[in-house]
């Protein structure tokens, strides 16, 4: 889970995580919360969305929630490919899914 925007030194250090659990082929998803959704919008050249566009692009899930995009005015038009639009309770439930684990928030 990723809470920070796509340029804070927060947000890069667990995109940084992201990339080696992606190396090392764990099964992995990102929920993007909060100022988060900014990495999910098409030609965003800020570094964490890049990596966020790549990550999706390698077949990582990239969640973005719903109501945090409502709130930052983006629209489901201004999103990259392979990002999902969830609702709070469709990330309850990913997050409490069997055999997942949240590594924290970011």
């Amino acid at each position: 889970m990723i809470t920070s925007s796509p340029g804070s030194p927060e947000a890069l250090r667990v995109l940084a995580i992201a990339c080696t659990q992606d190396d090392q082929a764990h099964d992995m998803g990102l929920a993007l919360l909060q100022d988060a959704v900014q990495a999910a919008i098409k030609h965003n050249q800020m570094p964490g969305a890049q990596v966020v566009s790549r990550l999706a692009a390698q077949g990582v899930a990239i969640y973005v929630a719903q109501q945090d995009l409502a709130l930052r005015g983006i629209s489901l038009d201004d999103l990259a490919l392979g990002t999902t639009v969830v609702d709070d309770r469709q990330l309850v439930d990913l997050m409490l899914a069997d055999g997942t684990r949240t590594l924290g928030c970011f």
